[in-house]
């Protein structure tokens, strides 16, 4: 880093030139013998502003020795005697060829004020003394475990140093390690795997990948029962390519009731009686009674329910009266068809069969309804110049059907690559702790703190002057000797 602080020059106008010496020898101005009157007093003062933006990068600083920044300049400074203040804080610094040392208490650390003897004029320049032994700020860290399924920039917290030291901070940069994407509609009705794409990073290489679908039995488009089953068949699906899952189905009774037969009508009913169905295996019909003459004299069914394999018994309650039946009648034979397992792997309809009907019974039938949806995306090229924390979006080719189109969203993790220290801090006696923020699920990074090393250490100058001269005033005095 550039420990210097890159000065500005400032200039004022010149004090009044002293007479120039006449070809003679014998001086003065034009026309006049004698002497040259003799220089003005050099009593007046000078003050610069320093600025954070005054210090430098490290670009011209690793090959030297030196942190010196750029000097002050200041053409009324020409020999003698001046005094040296850096924001308000008087330096021990008197004579033109002296190089004093000015307290810490200023900078954070030991800086020098050097002139710099020029044509006409004096500079004045800070620089960083050799800082031998010194090691309280840190330099960098060690990733000891990158970590895993980031998908956003980590936070870094450095442990805080004793009672008047500078914690230290720093930023994570990540290196991403896996694209996966999440999806959020399969889509459905696709005849062929949709194509797959990915939106380009602003620098770097597109990502690329390909949408493996989800080739199944959704439920079946047409179903005959076929006739005369006195028990439910069983329904096979032919099996898909190798690698594949075979769909399963589940066959059921999907007999109603078709009517109630009064068998006795019974008597003293006031009021029509309630009509219960029960048994049969089935979801319960409903239906209602008529009475004429204090007999039940009909029963009309409302719903007949489904899924009996057998017909259900009825039964009368209420309405005052006693002793009426009746028989109830169902489908004959229909059935019904679940899908238990979709399957996958299927590359085109598979077909369906059932065990056949007893003699002189027709066998059922059905066609399958496939259901094609992309079950996943595999990556074939993660690209480049993606962020954690700005995946790119994904995008899928239309399906045949427009409300069936697949959605996904792209997901980047990656790992911890390094940190780059943002403020070194100081005063740590030791390496302060280094810790991570954990990801949403993954592992959380680790890293130890790495001490700068003692001697010439640019690097903590550079923020030590940073944060202690930014805004101090530099005021120089010539005096009389």
């Amino acid at each position: 880093m550039a420990a210097g602080i890159a000065m500005l020059a400032c200039a004022e106008a010149a004090r009044p030139p002293a007479a120039t010496p006449a070809a003679d020898g014998s001086g003065g101005e034009p026309g006049g013998g004698g002497a040259p009157p003799p220089p003005a007093p050099q009593d007046s003062a000078k003050s610069w502003t320093i600025s954070a933006a005054h210090f430098g990068d490290d670009a011209d600083v690793l090959s030297q020795t030196s942190n010196r920044s750029a000097p002050y300049l200041w053409d009324r400074i020409a020999a003698g005697k001046v005094r040296v203040s850096i924001g308000g804080h008087k330096l021990p610094f008197t004579s033109t060829t002296t190089n004093p040392v000015f307290a810490s208490d200023i900078s954070g650390a030991e800086w020098t004020v050097t002139p710099d003897l020029r044509v006409g004029a004096v500079a004045l320049a800070l620089t960083a003394p050799d800082q031998s032994g010194e090691s309280d700020s840190v330099e960098s860290v060690t990733i000891t475990e990158p970590g895993s399924g980031y998908t956003a920039d980590p936070t870094v917290t450095f442990s805080d140093p004793p009672p008047g030291g500078v914690t230290a901070t720093g930023a994570a940069t990540l290196m991403i390690t896996r694209l996966t994407v999440s999806m959020t509609a399969l889509g459905f009705a696709y005849t062929s795997a949709p194509t797959v794409t990915f939106s380009a990073p602003a620098s770097g290489t597109t990502a690329t990948g390909t949408a493996v679908l989800q080739s199944g039995v959704q439920g079946v488009s047409t179903f005959s029962s076929g006739s005369g089953y006195t028990s439910l068949p069983t329904a096979t699906v032919s099996a898909p390519p190798p690698g594949g899952v075979r769909a399963t189905l589940s066959v059921g009774w999907r007999n109603r009731v078709t009517g109630v037969t009064v068998t006795t009508g019974g008597s003293g009913y006031t009021s029509a009686p309630t009509v219960t169905f029960s048994g049969g295996g089935g979801a319960a019909a409903a239906a209602t009674a008529t009475i004429s003459s204090g007999s039940v004299t009909g029963v009309t069914v409302t719903s007949g329910g489904g899924r009996y394999a057998t017909a259900p018994s009825v039964t009368f309650s209420g309405g005052g009266g006693t002793g009426a039946a009746a028989t109830a009648a169902i489908e004959s034979g229909r059935m019904g068809v679940i899908v238990t397992n979709f399957g996958s792997g299927y590359t085109s309809t598979p077909t369906i069969t059932f065990s056949a009907a007893p003699s002189g019974g027709t066998t059922a039938t059905a066609t399958a309804r496939m259901q094609s949806g992309v079950e996943s995306v595999r990556i074939t090229n993660m690209g480049s110049g993606y962020t954690a924390g700005s995946p790119p979006t994904v995008t899928f080719s239309a399906s045949p059907n427009p409300a069936g189109t697949a959605a996904g969203t792209a997901v980047l993790q990656a790992r911890v690559q390094s940190v780059t220290i943002t403020d070194p801090g100081r005063g740590y006696p030791s390496a302060p702790t280094v810790t991570f923020s954990a990801p949403a699920s993954g592992t959380t990074a680790t890293g130890a703190a790495v001490m700068a090393e003692g001697g010439f250490d640019q690097y903590q100058n550079l923020y030590w002057a940073r944060r202690t001269l930014d805004g101090k005033q530099l005021r120089v005095q010539v005096v009389e000797d």
